[in-house]
């Protein structure tokens, strides 16, 4: 069945680092920082630089992806944060909470899920996205995740220092004039790119090794709630605020849709926030995305 195999097909190699990485946080010190450090700086940008400098999407399409993915994004942001201080919690919980609700795992989860569902075309139409949520998740996550324990002075230091912005705005003028980059620069680019799924992965795992769940089922369940329900509702409204038809909103919806992003965990590590509450809720969403998103699969297609 469609389902079991793509359940089968994105979960299982995903869980399958995770619990690698996991057995080897309970048996080894590890630096988790360092492992955050060296995909916020070197893998990310690196990624962005190669994917978008290349990419054969017309600018139109692009721009419409992209500026929707960067809406429902924002839009989360709000909600996440309204959500988190109307029920009270505290800023290192709240920060997460917020990054959870707008930080969705539309890459190493997302790409191979909706190239199942929906073949070639879908994933040439989910790129565009994750290129929005990521620069949302690198400027507006960078600055809500140093909100945990910083004041605004500082989360705005954060969001100055982070390369990926940058590398994004390279990116675009690279793919605008047809110019490229040496070819030992993009080279290395490319090498670095293909190492952020696999320590994305790893750095999960090793959150998830030492995470407690013990008195946190409630932020839990409803990060969980407003990651997925919210999130898919608000994916709806925004796809039809910017026309978007056919496979291109049923692809959007579905990304907007995805667990809880790896990065939210990253970014509560590397500036502050609750890195424990954020794995949890990563672990939890993945888990319960097997359901829910098969069943917003059959819903909109």
């Amino acid at each position: 069945m469609p389902l079991i195999n793509v359940v089968f097909n994105t979960v299982a190699p995903i869980f399958s680092v995770i619990g690698v990485a996991m057995l080897l946080g309970r048996y080894r010190t590890l630096d988790v920082r360092t492992l955050s450090r060296i995909s916020i700086y070197l893998f990310s940008p690196a990624l962005i630089l190669t994917n978008i400098s290349q990419s054969g999407l017309g600018a139109d399409e692009l721009s419409d992806i992209l500026l929707a993915s960067i809406a429902v994004c924002i839009v989360m942001a709000i909600l996440g944060s309204l959500i988190a201080h109307g029920l009270g919690y505290d800023r290192a919980l709240a920060s997460s909470f917020a990054l959870a609700a707008f930080m969705m795992n539309s890459v190493n989860f997302g790409l191979p899920y909706i190239e199942f569902a929906f073949g070639a075309k879908g994933l040439e139409t989910a790129v565009p996205f994750t290129v929005g949520q990521a620069l949302v998740a690198y400027t507006v996550g960078t600055y809500v995740a140093s909100r945990g324990q910083s004041g605004v002075g500082t989360a705005v230091r954060n969001v100055l220092t982070i390369p990926m912005p940058y590398a994004f705005a390279l990116a675009m003028w690279l793919n605008a004039t047809g110019h490229t980059l040496p070819t030992p620069i993009m080279q290395a680019s490319r090498v670095l790119a293909q190492g952020i799924i696999p320590v994305t992965l790893v750095i999960l795992g090793l959150q998830l090794s030492g995470a407690q769940l013990n008195g946190r089922w409630q932020p839990i369940m409803m990060a969980t709630f407003t990651r997925f329900v919210i999130g898919a509702a608000a994916a709806l409204g925004i796809a039809l605020l910017f026309g978007l038809q056919g496979m291109t909103r049923q692809v959007f919806i579905m990304e907007a849709s995805m667990p809880a992003g790896i990065l939210s965990g990253v970014l509560s590590t590397e500036f502050g926030g609750d890195p424990e509450f954020a794995a949890a809720v990563i672990l939890v969403t993945t888990l319960v995305s097997a359901l829910f998103l098969g069943g917003l699969l059959l819903l909109i297609t």
